[in-house]
């Protein structure tokens, strides 16, 4: 089993790096992201104001529009889970872009990673509008590295009570370097 991963990464690896200009597609792509950074306070039921996260983002596109998976865990089971539909523009030379997002879609929590102490530490769905930011730079056929930093707002639900009218709202930000895998048409 161990083997045939391995030899399905490397040939992913040989695909991309024989693939020449496919992180630049322009038509349609897919993609595979890994991402480390920090988040915004507020979240992970934990003292410090700046959790940090690791994950990955799943996604395709075709023209400007969009559809991703992200997931970021937190630890101390803390994790994040969006799924988002949305408009994406790249602007810049063959080497360096600029991306914007902007978009909305389904957003799950557990541990705590956004609602913090105000929630029980269970699993929470909620809707999430969200809207971003990325430099990346091409440092290989189909493999980009970036700087990103991504904005939401959301809300969850949580049963009715006194004081409270049934919905939990916030926002987040999240700073984030990351790898990119890129092929497209």
């Amino acid at each position: 089993m161990r083997l045939k991963l391995w030899s399905a990464a490397l040939s992913l690896a040989a695909v991309g790096v024989a693939a020449p200009r496919a992180a630049r597609a322009d038509v349609a792509a897919v993609y595979a992201e890994g991402h480390g950074g920090v988040a915004t306070g507020g979240g992970t039921g934990l003292a410090d104001s700046s959790p940090a996260g690791v994950g990955f983002r799943l996604g395709a596109r075709v023209l400007i529009f969009e559809g991703y998976y992200d997931y970021t865990d937190f630890g101390r089971d803390a994790a994040i889970g969006r799924g988002i539909g949305g408009l994406r523009a790249a602007f810049g030379a063959h080497d360096v872009r600029l991306v914007l997002r902007i978009g909305g879609g389904v957003i799950s929590e557990s541990g705590g990673a956004l609602s913090g102490n105000n929630l029980d530490l269970g699993t929470h769905t909620g809707a999430v509008g969200r809207v971003g930011a990325a430099l990346e730079a091409q440092v290989a056929p189909a493999f980009l590295v970036g700087l990103g930093i991504d904005g939401e707002s959301f809300v969850f639900a949580e049963p009715s009570g006194p004081g409270n009218a049934g919905v939990y709202t916030g926002s987040d930000v999240f700073a984030n370097l990351h790898l990119t895998f890129e092929l497209g048409l």
